[in-house]
């Protein structure tokens, strides 16, 4: 099989996937049809130097895109709007392979491809149950528009302040942090001078997550929201005790002062503690000792019962 006949058997199946995306969701395979848009994508600089065949592709590209409206589905909309773009700017060096961009193009309410990109395309993915609630479908199209605007479009501000950041709608907020993990790498929380750090530290990320759970999901997957567990709670309520018994027997005159007249809700806010930590030991353990005690006893019955047979 020539490259040719490849990139159109390729085509053939991502259009394939649209259908069943669209017919019958159960039955769609999010893996296989991100594989195979990457299989697609992977020929376009390749066909920079084969123009002939760019020639052909892109027809065949036009014929297939025309079969149904874009507007079938949000997925068809995002795939073949973000395809062709790509195609038109890796591969179309000289002007003769661009039908099927023209004719997309066409479709846009806005021609420009950035400003179509962040106004139309990007609000799609964060619309409520876009893309079927797929995660993993809207991960990887927001990938693939930052991806894009990094390399088409304006280049990255790395030095965002922090209130032209929350100025953003959240959208835009999403696309912006994706174009940094994407050009500077995941780690970007763990400097202490970029404006990850310094959102997850005044916690801009918490209110964030607070508005869609799309949101959420991302700050969850980007590891960019804290989530304080049990004991984490209970050693920061113990630090907090513990600062303040210091403060109060720092001094002896201090002292007496507090025990004087603070004694009653320092005892309580410490048998508070105490009881919520015993609790948190002792409830496990009486209640392991129950089980194992009701199996043992369930144990000598059936002993029993089968001696009295």
């Amino acid at each position: 099989m020539n490259d040719k006949i490849a990139v159109k058997s390729y085509v053939d199946d991502l259009f394939r996937y649209l259908s069943i995306y669209e017919s019958d969701y159960g039955k769609f395979e999010t893996e296989a049809f991100l594989q195979t848009y990457n299989g697609i994508i992977a020929v376009f600089h390749a066909l920079r130097q084969q123009r002939d065949q760019a020639i052909e592709v892109d027809q065949y590209f036009l014929d297939i895109v025309k079969q149904s409206p874009l507007t079938s589905s949000d997925l068809r909309q995002m795939v073949v709007q973000v395809l062709i773009t790509f195609f038109e700017v890796e591969a179309d060096i000289d002007g003769r392979s661009n039908k099927a961009f023209s004719y997309c193009r066409g479709l846009r309410p806005v021609k420009q491809d950035v400003p179509y990109f962040e106004n139309n395309l990007l609000p799609l993915l964060f619309r409520e149950g876009a893309l079927n609630n797929n995660f993993r479908l809207n991960d990887f199209f927001l990938k693939e528009l930052a991806r894009f605007l990094n390399t088409y479009g304006k280049p990255l501000d790395m030095s965002i302040s922090p209130e032209t950041f929350s100025a953003m709608p959240e959208p835009m907020k999403f696309l912006e942090l994706t174009r940094r993990r994407v050009q500077a790498g995941e780690n970007l929380i763990d400097d202490r001078a970029s404006l990850e750090f310094h959102l997850k530290r005044v916690e801009s990320f918490s209110k964030i997550a607070q508005g869609s759970d799309l949101a959420e999901k991302y700050l969850k997957e980007w590891k960019y929201l804290s989530e304080a567990s049990f004991w984490s709670k209970v050693k920061s309520a113990l630090s907090i005790a513990a600062g303040r018994m210091k403060g109060i027997f720092s001094s002896s005159r201090y002292t007496r002062l507090v025990t004087s007249q603070r004694n009653p809700a320092y005892f309580f806010y410490g048998f508070i503690v105490v009881l919520f930590i015993v609790l948190s030991i002792v409830v496990p353990m009486q209640w392991s000792s129950y089980s194992q005690d009701r199996l043992e006893d369930m144990k000598q019955r059936s002993e029993q019962l089968k001696r009295g047979n």
